[in-house]
């Protein structure tokens, strides 16, 4: 059976019961997706039970109108996706989902709902099925879009010592002769400091304007999503912030997820210190794994830096692209391309759904 699951009160109550269920996912919590909800989206939760077994699983997603200029050839559709980072399915530990029949349920909510796509950023675990077995006009597709690493936080203190990169340890062992401090907090210290911060470090790397999370985003968390997350910190010898990052929490799991680190502070290490501390929280709070992520493409700087705390811990990341109406697809397609009116207009390829890949000028290309 399958229900979908609002943020009306009544809705939202049963839906914060069926995440206590499942595991407590900080992505699956209403006010995590509202975060990410922009205007006329909806945030919405799809709750299956599985009648034979009495297995449930939850899947957030946020339902988008569409593009107004495909509205005339689509009406009454629209597309879903999940929230920004692991967008489930989530289920109770230990579980046994038919995962193959849990899909095929869900592309048939699409087609009697007009949701014409969806794209899910998958849970760690388990693996999606590679294939499904679907009605004509139907596609799903699974795609392993990069690796993360996850630290296992089940080992001794001494057993994930070794497990670190030798840099990692001299590093770790360089923040403390600097005499740099780490705390592990339930709250920000100071939301102001740490977007400061965070702001400094997305301008120094060129992030892209939808990485720039201001004040109020931050203080969402502290206001709404209590015991969902953790703020690690790393001060100097004077008591001033130098690092921190923003750790999503659940039963099972620590996720980093937004930080960054003051220029000045680089030749000590800060951010190793950060994340040996985390492990360290984990570890002592029963947790099974810290989620560091991935980079930006496979094997890069980034990935090799979080690959250095657990080389053990790589992990495939999936994508599923699902699609209840192949023929509405290609016709809206045409549709959006045909807005490229002209050579010098070029459309984004590989993007899903393509009804939505970004338009770019042959010259913003080159440059």
């Amino acid at each position: 059976m399958l229900n979908c699951l609002n943020t009306a009160p009544q809705s939202r109550a049963a839906w914060l019961a069926v995440w206590q269920r499942t595991g407590r996912e900080p992505f699956a919590h209403p006010e995590y997706l509202l975060l990410f909800t922009g205007q006329h989206e909806e945030a919405q939760a799809l709750h299956w039970t599985d009648g034979d077994s009495g297995a449930e699983v939850l899947l957030p997603l946020i339902r988008r109108p569409l593009d107004k200029a495909l509205q005339p050839a689509a009406v009454g559709w629209t597309d879903a996706i999940s929230p920004y980072g692991y967008g489930g399915p989530f289920a109770a530990p230990g579980a046994d989902i038919p995962w193959e029949r849990f899909w095929q349920d869900i592309l048939a909510w699409m087609v009697r709902e007009q949701v014409l796509t969806l794209f899910v950023r998958a849970s760690l675990s388990p693996t999606p099925p590679l294939d499904l077995t679907l009605p004509a006009g139907q596609s799903y597709a699974s795609l392993h879009l990069n690796d993360n690493v996850v630290v296992d936080m089940r080992r001794t203190p001494e057993d994930q010592w070794q497990h670190y990169d030798h840099k990692v340890r001299k590093n770790v062992k360089k923040a403390r002769r600097a005499d740099l401090i780490a705390e592990v907090r339930d709250d920000f210290s100071s939301v102001s400091d740490f977007v400061e911060i965070y702001s400094g470090t997305m301008q120094r790397r060129s992030a892209s304007d939808w990485y720039y999370f201001g004040q109020d985003f931050f203080q969402g968390f502290s206001d709404h999503l209590k015991g969902s997350y953790l703020v690690a910190e790393v001060g100097d010898a004077a008591g001033t912030l130098i690092s921190v990052e923003l750790i999503l929490k659940s039963d099972r799991f620590l996720y980093s997820f937004l930080g960054g680190t003051r220029q000045e502070a680089f030749a000590h290490a800060p951010n190793d210190l950060l994340k040996d501390a985390a492990i360290q929280y984990g570890h002592n709070s029963g947790l099974q794994g810290y989620v560091l992520g991935g980079g930006h493409q496979r094997d890069d700087g980034i990935f090799r830096y979080k690959r250095a705390f657990d080389s053990d811990g790589v992990t495939a990341f999936y994508g599923l692209q699902l699609v209840a109406d192949q023929m509405l697809l290609r016709s809206l397609t045409a549709v959006h391309h045909d807005q490229a009116d002209g050579a010098e207009t070029e459309v984004e390829t590989n993007f899903f759904p393509a009804y939505r890949s970004p338009l770019a000028t042959a010259a913003s290309k080159r440059m």
